[in-house]
């Protein structure tokens, strides 16, 4: 995998250098952005799950998803409104359905607790349906369904969340947000294809 371009630093002489081709291995992007989050109170796991999902989102170009949503997570932690240490609780509702309280945490951890039951309900039942709640911000959506069309799953996403703005067929008021979806589909012999509209 290659490396990360690395930010412009004030150098010693009050000016900026950022070399085209000076880069950083993705891991220890990964690594730099999990310390960031564990020194600012998040918990080792849910540390780990959002550095992979920053790194993921700068090394693919989403650098609104990336880098620089690390110091906001950061600051919505301190101020109560994300649970840095949530433990998701997962209900079975059938043997293909499964709702998960996110405990105020966010939805990546949710999803990635529920990762072996999710494919488990797909092997068995063909198809598998996840609804999370009670989560914060789930920035990007692919990086999450990438692992699943890797493994030969179609999967597909939406969100919803914030203030209502949208009223579907039939309904007179706005009950839905802006409804970001995405998907990931496999291709054989290539990397999935994979669209995120967020």
């Amino acid at each position: 995998m290659s490396g990360m371009p690395i930010t412009p630093s004030e150098t010693a002489g009050g000016h900026s250098e950022a070399p085209s081709d000076a880069r950083i291995p993705f891991a220890e992007l990964v690594a730099a952005i999990e310390a960031i989050l564990l020194n600012g109170g998040f918990s080792q796991e849910v540390a780990h799950i959002l550095a992979w999902n920053h790194a993921c989102c700068e090394r693919d170009g989403a650098f609104s998803h990336g880098v620089f949503r690390v110091p906001q997570y950061i600051e919505t932690l301190r101020t109560g409104y994300l649970n840095g240490a949530a433990s998701p609780r997962l209900e079975q509702v059938s043997p293909s359905y499964m709702r998960i309280d996110a405990g105020g945490g966010i939805a990546q951890v949710a999803l990635a607790r529920a990762r072996q039951k999710i494919m488990h309900a797909v092997e068995e039942e063909g198809v598998a349906l996840v609804a999370i709640r009670h989560s914060h911000h789930h920035s990007a959506l692919w990086p999450d369904l990438e692992p699943f069309a890797e493994s030969g799953c179609i999967a597909l996403t939406t969100v919803t969340g914030g203030v209502p703005t949208v009223a579907p067929v039939g309904v007179h008021e706005a009950v839905l947000s802006t409804n970001p979806f995405a998907y990931a589909i496999p291709v054989a012999g290539a990397p999935p294809l994979v669209a995120d509209f967020a």
